[in-house]
């Protein structure tokens, strides 16, 4: 029987996380301990799929975006949706994702790229054991928030001019930033909708050829198309 982790501890103290009315059941539990490190699942285990930072990042059942990723990936030679599970999404659309190859890495939808380490970074080696990576998963406000056009933040106005998110919801950009140009004038909270994340996702997952990519300190370096 796994502890629960010293970094979910943290988060429990520090990251404002809203509870779920109902804790998975047995069947839902012996079905994601076949494809989850046990520091994460002894987390949900015991919370259930908390959401963090007042709604800002929510922890997933896997199975429920699995088509997304089937979307995404399509006869990708790297990546297939059988054995990548997304863990968490926020509140934008950018999908914290697991795989027993990769360990952790992202998928950014709005921006239509996924960043994944072991995929880019020359020589890359696994530098910690797959529970210690797993409970890493979720990612401080600074980090999960979306930044508008003239970078600033955007959930705290969203939740004021939108209301709190529910449990499966996001907010998405109407129209998307695949149509109408990320980092364009669009990209603000005047156009946003509250939306089923399952249904939202599962759109911008088809709008663009997805791009594996890097992260240098000025841009986002394409890597290659995924798919």
């Amino acid at each position: 029987m796994f502890v629960v982790h010293e970094n979910f501890e943290y988060f429990l103290k520090s990251y404002s996380p809203v509870f779920p009315t109902e804790k998975p059941g047995d069947s839902q539990i012996e079905r994601l301990e076949k494809i989850l490190p046990g520091s994460l699942m002894e987390f949900i285990r015991r919370y259930g799929l908390v959401a963090f930072h007042g709604g800002l990042f929510q922890l997933c059942d896997p199975d429920e975006f699995r088509s997304v990723l089937a979307l995404i990936f399509g006869a990708d030679s790297d990546f297939h949706h059988k054995d990548c599970h997304v863990v968490g999404y926020s509140a934008f659309g950018v999908l914290q994702c697991w795989s027993d190859k990769y360990f952790k890495f992202e998928i950014e939808l709005p921006l239509g790229v996924a960043y994944c380490r072991a995929l880019t970074l020359p020589g890359w080696k696994l530098a910690a054991s797959a529970d210690h990576i797993a409970s890493a998963v979720v990612p401080d406000r600074e980090e999960a928030d979306f930044l508008d056009v003239d970078g600033i933040p955007m959930f705290d106005r969203c939740v004021e001019k939108y209301g709190p998110l529910r449990q499966g919801e996001c907010f998405g950009f109407v129209p998307a930033l695949a149509i109408s140009g990320a980092f364009g004038p669009m990209q603000r909270v005047d156009n946003i909708q509250r939306m089923p994340a399952l249904e939202h996702f599962s759109i911008l997952a088809q709008l663009e050829q997805f791009q594996l990519a890097t992260l240098t300190p000025t841009e986002v370096v394409p890597v290659r198309p995924i798919g």
